[in-house]
């Protein structure tokens, strides 16, 4: 997994302004303006030692580097605006100061317009091109979420719509024909609705967690947790559910802490643990793994079950996983917990990923950074 540098930067300091309203590309930032004149400030420090350093006065590795400068800001910012100035900006440093005579502007050269004119569309189409490329990637990025959000809408609606149907329906019974039920028909409507009332209740913590997490960024808002009591409160919740499958924990000999927000990583294990309980079929124990490594920190849920079908594995996250027909879970199941799952881990910088293991039963594996 590639670790990106992050730099917290004020709020205020990456507001935009677009300056042309029919132009989207031409936005303005703080924070752009500080990456592209610290870009600019390094390119010229860096030309100017190589030229004292350079005794035959070669200076066609001027132009290289200003172009290298011209990639670096249209990558590490946002449009059109900060690349082209910097184009500009280039071609007229590369006359002013590295251009003989020095520190002169020197336009009447033979030759040099021609140069200014080629140094110019090479470093705007340059720039344009890596903006353009840049902004592709984030249309992707946006259109991979609202699919992700969309499949997640519409897996809660069925999951939430299935449940209430089964309320009403047993709750209708009760009032029509109360009386002339026996007290075991009774019972199992109640039974019922209660197990209806539970589900829906875990389908709402899930929706719950969705809206913890930014939107926009697709973050959240992280602090360090000692990973081990993260894993206890989930582990309790989920013995109050399913109290005849034991839970194994192992844990390292040093404490982690990592960055997190705790309430989203317990629901994350909680669904986990709880998706072995109902689709393992033979799970009889579940062990819970923490381990430390050069990534960051690993946790990994395990089952004893029958494992997960090589048909579903590669749709497993998406939230349109369905399971075998004719099982009886089939009406409560769309992958929609697994989806949260992925969407939470992502959402921390982190990978989740599941596969069967050799001795039967499912493994799910979770990397976490620690910063």
């Amino acid at each position: 997994m590639k670790k990106r540098i992050h730099i917290p930067w004020p709020e205020e300091w990456k507001k935009k302004t677009t300056l042309l309203h029919k132009q989207g590309n031409l936005i303005y930032t703080p924070k752009d303006f500080i990456i592209s004149f610290c870009l600019y400030l390094a390119t010229v420090v860096a030309c100017l030692l190589l030229r004292s350093v350079d005794k035959t006065g070669d200076t066609s590795y001027v132009a290289m580097l200003f172009l290298t400068d011209v990639f670096l800001t249209a990558v590490l910012t946002d449009g059109y605006l900060f690349s082209i100035l910097c184009a500009v900006l280039g071609v007229l440093s590369v006359d002013y100061i590295f251009t003989e005579p020095y520190w002169h502007i020197s336009f009447t050269l033979a030759g040099f317009p021609l140069t200014f004119l080629v140094m110019m569309t090479i470093s705007i189409l340059a720039g344009a091109l890596a903006s353009r490329a840049k902004q592709v990637e984030v249309t992707q990025r946006q259109m991979q979420r609202e699919k992700m959000r969309g499949n997640l809408l519409r897996g809660m609606g069925h999951d939430i719509r299935t449940p209430l149907t089964g309320i009403v329906g047993a709750t209708d019974v009760l009032l029509e024909q109360d009386g002339s039920l026996t007290p075991q028909q009774r019972q199992e409507l109640l039974r019922s609705v209660n197990e209806e009332a539970r589900w829906l209740m875990r389908v709402t913590e899930n929706l719950l967690s969705i809206t913890r997490i930014d939107g926009e960024n697709a973050s959240v808002k992280k602090t360090p947790e000692l990973m081990e009591e993260v894993m206890e409160g989930a582990v309790s919740k989920f013995r109050r559910h399913y109290k005849g499958i034991p839970v194994q924990v192992h844990l390292p000999e040093e404490a982690l802490l990592v960055p997190m927000d705790p309430l989203l990583m317990q629901q994350v294990l909680f669904n986990l643990m709880e998706n072995a309980a109902r689709h393992g079929e033979t799970v009889t124990q579940i062990d819970l793994r923490l381990t430390r490594q050069e990534s960051g920190a690993v946790l990994e849920v395990a089952d004893n079950g029958v494992g997960i079908a090589p048909d579903r594995l590669g749709s497993l996250f998406d939230g349109t996983s369905h399971p075998e027909e004719g099982r009886e879970d089939a009406r409560r199941d769309m992958g929609i917990g697994l989806s949260v799952c992925r969407t939470i881990v992502t959402a921390h910088g982190g990978t989740i990923t599941a596969e069967n293991q050799k001795e039967g039963g499912a493994l799910f594996r979770i990397t976490l950074p620690i910063e």
